[in-house]
């Protein structure tokens, strides 16, 4: 391990010399900064309200004495401040000679040199060549802790949150809760969703500020106007949609989740399929959580008939298309698959998405949450997207942190589009252990590349690895609008249904994710006795028809007369 204290020194003394809204800068620009593979980003929860001795301690700590200085550096140039990263720079490079001369032990190469450095020996929070596969780190741990705490919901890893709770009726569930602290977000997301309330995943509390107080604060906006888009963001008084939905999962018993994501799914909201490591070694498919929905449509070979099909969720075969970043994106990913999924004239945010409320406050604990939302056909011709059902997987987070849950989408989906500005050797190396995948692979390009050549340059190479043809590669080029852009992904998502795709349902996916060691919620004693119980008693129903008259007798005929005479009536 190496030694800190110089490093350390000249580190705290640069961050010093920032004033208070250039750190703040600082703090958010790490927060995004792309990383080399194995590192991880510091939770947001401990970034967001250190000081200068707090981040460089994290910057220390997570990335050790070589990394930590050499991203301090990243992020003082992209913030403008390239004096002192200069200053930062010269000041290490010239210690680290001191030390060198001053000792005949072998010494860190200095910034931006290559060396025989082992970053194994610095901490043990440093890089791994699979991140997702070790036990979950301390810092996984305090940010969830964290988030729990704001929302007052630690008493409920003990004792975890029931259907019960929801549906006793008290004076405190009869009174009209209104969201003002981070305490109520559980509660008001709970409550809204289980009434079936599009505005469940509204997580901005209300204030009681006075007209004065709102007018000064308005005026404290505008003055600052270098750093107008962060003084706006106040994101210690709310929390990501997101991360709320991953603590109040956490808290919930297996009964409640089914409960909850079955309304979600009635809300058409995207639901959690894969939820990160919050406080276990991997992450977790949501299966049992699901076995509650039934969707019913209208495939294109029934609307002569005006049949339909209506099947478990779970159990139902199609088509998975699955949407990834790799690297930094400067439009939104989720955004662009609401409008893929969304008939031109009939727009719904199925994924949270930056632009929409609380949308751009930084996400603490939900990177690494993987969401699905399905396409339904309703038969007709002329408006349905697509003549059949398909699923559309959304990873959050780069695929380099996500490595594990990146995995398991190549090997369920049918199609991955892979959403970058630039391809490095780095990301290269890391695309090129997909090849002999069975997957198709797309790249969705923004219309400025950065580093066209050396982008360009990795994308032939990958041509062969990965087996892509000239309509793999999309381009959001200027020639072509939004809307033209998004008309374009419908169409190659189209003609992809149109060919052999490998077809697998949710419940297909669980051998899969047991082969990677993702633990799958079913396997759970709990939901292995309910299955048990529930096999015991569908195995006695032979014919449906005839089991409902048997034992459901009161909505038999008499139900049918009174029904006609009440529709005569009026």
């Amino acid at each position: 391990m190496e030694k800190t204290g110089s490093s350390n020194s000249l580190l705290l003394e640069t961050l010093d010399d920032l004033g208070e809204d250039d750190l703040k800068r600082f703090k958010h620009k790490l927060k995004r900064i792309q990383l080399e593979k194995g590192y991880q980003a510091i939770p947001w929860g401990r970034l967001e309200k250190g000081d200068p001795v707090d981040v460089t301690d994290l910057l220390i700590r997570h990335y050790g004495e070589r990394y930590g200085v050499e991203v301090a550096v990243q992020v003082l140039r992209e913030i403008k401040h390239r004096a002192l990263a200069e200053r930062l720079t010269e000041a290490i490079s010239a210690d680290l000679l001191r030390r060198k001369q001053n000792s005949d032990t072998p010494q860190a190469p200095e910034l931006g040199e290559k060396g025989d450095f082992n970053p194994e020996q610095e901490s043990e929070t440093q890089r791994h060549p699979e991140p997702e596969e070790r036990d979950i780190s301390q810092e996984r741990r305090r940010a969830t802790q964290g988030v729990l705490e704001k929302l007052n919901l630690e008493q409920y890893r003990s004792r975890q949150l029931r259907l019960r709770d929801l549906q006793e009726i008290n004076p405190e569930s009869i009174k009209n809760w209104a969201l003002i602290t981070l305490g109520d977000l559980p509660w008001h997301f709970l409550r809204k969703v289980m009434a079936l309330n599009g505005t469940a995943r509204s997580t901005r509390p209300v204030h009681g500020a006075s007209d004065d107080q709102e007018s000064n604060e308005v005026q404290k906006a505008h003055v600052d106007y270098n750093n107008l888009s962060l003084s706006n963001m106040d994101s210690s008084n709310s929390l990501h949609s997101l991360d709320v939905l991953c603590a109040v999962l956490l808290c919930s018993d297996s009964f409640l989740q089914q409960e909850i994501l079955s309304k979600m799914s009635m809300c058409q909201f995207a639901l959690p399929l894969l939820l990160p490591a919050l406080d276990t070694p991997k992450c977790t498919l949501m299966l049992w959580a699901m076995r509650d929905i039934v969707r019913k449509w209208r495939p294109h070979s029934l609307a002569e008939s005006r049949g339909f099909r209506e099947e478990s969720l779970v159990l139902t075969a199609m088509p998975t298309i699955s949407f990834v970043r790799l690297g930094s994106c400067s439009f939104s990913k989720s955004k662009l698959l609401n409008e893929v999924l969304s008939p031109s004239e009939q727009h719904h945010d199925f994924f949270i998405h930056r632009d929409m409320e609380s949308g751009n406050i930084p996400r603490e604990i939900a990177d690494g949450l993987v969401e699905i939302s399905w396409y339904f056909p309703a038969g007709k011709e002329n408006s349905d997207l697509f003549p059949e059902p398909v699923a559309v997987t959304n990873l959050r987070g780069d695929i380099e942190s996500h490595w594990l849950q990146f995995s398991f989408l190549t090997e369920v989906s049918s199609a991955v589009f892979i959403v970058t500005e630039s391809i490095n050797e780095r990301q290269y190396t890391l695309l090129s252990s997909l090849q002999g995948s069975a997957t198709k692979y797309y790249f969705i390009f923004n219309c400025k590349i950065e580093k066209p050549e050396e982008t360009l340059q990795f994308l032939y190479k990958l041509e062969s690895v990965l087996k892509l043809d000239k309509l793999s590669v999309l381009m959001r080029e200027n020639t072509l609008n939004h809307v033209q852009f998004v008309e374009k992904l419908q169409l190659t998502i189209g003609s992809l249904m149109e060919s052999s795709l490998k077809r697998a349902s949710v419940a297909d996916t669980a051998a899969t994710a047991r082969e990677l060691g993702i633990w799958v919620d079913e396997d759970s004693e709990e939901c292995q006795s309910a299955s048990k119980r529930v096999a015991g008693i569908t195995a006695e129903i032979k014919d449906v028809a005839k089991y409902k008259r048997e034992m459901l007798r009161l909505p038999g005929s008499l139900c049918k007369k009174l029904a006609k005479a009440e529709k005569e009536l009026f």
